[in-house]
């Protein structure tokens, strides 16, 4: 009967046992499903910080603007040799009248812009600064001492060799000198004339 009591004694200790057991076991908790893999961001690359240089255009030039041709002539061998037997006709004078020093006359073998030109005090001044004439002492007042002390040491045996038309009615008289040309004079016509001009 004892071992009975014990046997009965032993399962009652037993099952209270396993039933605290599983009574105070927590009770598993349910796992958060795992989190859907996310594919790793692609590296993106690093970028300036500075803005892009900005790319002006060039200027556009504007519309090229020929300049006005002068007005073009054809010199013939007839005008050539017309205009080259007047200019040396005149020439010859001019020679006749330096070597006589006859200021009077050679005026009348220049045009008014000629003669305001070597009037002018300022253009004598330059001129009298030559060396040749520094050296010489010599000063020019007037268009009187232009004639005397320039024009008529240095034109007294001119010779013409060459014309250069400028136009219809301008040339430029050359002779040459040690295998070198060099203007002489240059003429204007006036009125049927050749007179003696301003370069």
């Amino acid at each position: 009967m004892k071992r009975n009591h014990v046997v009965v004694l032993l399962t009652a200790v037993f099952a209270t046992v396993f039933l605290f057991s599983c009574a105070g076991a927590p009770e598993p908790t349910p796992q958060p499903p795992a989190a859907e893999a996310r594919p790793e961001p692609t590296p993106q690359p690093e970028t300036d910080p500075t803005p892009p240089a900005v790319v002006t255009p060039e200027p556009v030039p504007p519309p090229s603007v020929e300049p006005e041709k002068e007005e073009t002539f054809e010199v013939t061998e007839e005008l050539f040799e017309q205009t080259f037997s007047e200019v040396e006709r005149v020439i010859g004078q001019l020679n006749t009248v330096i070597q006589r020093r006859d200021y009077r006359r050679w005026l009348t073998y220049l045009t008014p812009e000629y003669v305001s030109h070597y009037s002018n005090p300022q253009t004598l001044r330059e001129i009298s600064d030559m060396p040749i004439l520094t050296r010489n002492e010599i000063v020019l007042r007037s268009l009187e001492d232009y004639f005397e002390w320039v024009v008529a040491p240095s034109r007294a045996n001119a010779r013409l060799d060459d014309l250069n038309f400028l136009n219809p009615n301008q040339v430029e008289a050359i002779m040459v000198i040690q295998g070198r040309p060099a203007i002489l004079y240059r003429l204007r016509n006036v009125d049927g004339s050749w007179k003696i001009d301003v370069f």
